[in-house]
């Protein structure tokens, strides 16, 4: 046990004392004293200089964690505004879509296109309720429409769309000029 204590504490004497027994000073003790004091001193600035990398450690991983922190907010944040725009837009578009059905026209959705057998079965059935809304009755109960006989005149399926269009068209002006909020009947 004081083996260790004379290693651990008063080791660097061997060194003091080698130092001297080289140099050969005029006063070996106050050389001594010197040396051991600058010893100490050179001790402290070590165990200083230690302690200042390990903070610095420190406050790097403190660093890299704010770093990771800000870089965490700064996502968030860009995802939140990115939903805000989202959300912005789809009330916008679901105004647009109000505004457009208060002037009676027909609310337009986007869909993706159909193959062509859906889209002529798609096209069909519009048509078909297209024809009920003209005449006030519902798809379900619209009249068929007679078979056609020699020299009888017939209106295919785009002039009656037509005929849709020009007549809504003309409710539509009509009742911008006369103000009424109410449908309006020809």
């Amino acid at each position: 046990m004081e083996a260790r204590y004379l290693k651990e504490n008063l080791g660097c004497l061997t060194a003091c004392l080698s130092e001297v027994a080289e140099k050969r000073p005029h006063d070996p003790i106050e050389y001594i004293a010197f040396w051991l004091k600058k010893h100490i001193e050179n001790e402290r600035l070590i165990a200083n200089k230690e302690e200042e990398a390990k903070q610095l450690e420190r406050e790097k991983e403190e660093e890299a964690l704010e770093q990771e922190r800000r870089a965490k907010r700064l996502e968030e944040a860009r995802q939140l505004s990115e939903e805000e725009a989202e959300r912005r837009k789809a009330e916008e578009e679901k105004r647009q879509r109000e505004a457009a059905s208060a002037s009676k026209l027909p609310v337009v959705e986007e869909k993706e296109e159909p193959s062509d057998g859906e889209a002529q079965a798609a096209q069909a059935e519009q048509a078909e309720q297209e024809a009920g809304q003209t005449d006030g009755t519902p798809p379900e109960e619209s009249v068929t429409e007679p078979t056609v006989e020699e020299g009888e005149a017939t209106t295919t399926e785009g002039e009656e769309a037509e005929k849709t269009e020009q007549e809504e068209s003309a409710e539509a002006t009509q009742e911008e000029t006369s103000g009424e909020a109410g449908p309006t009947e020809e």
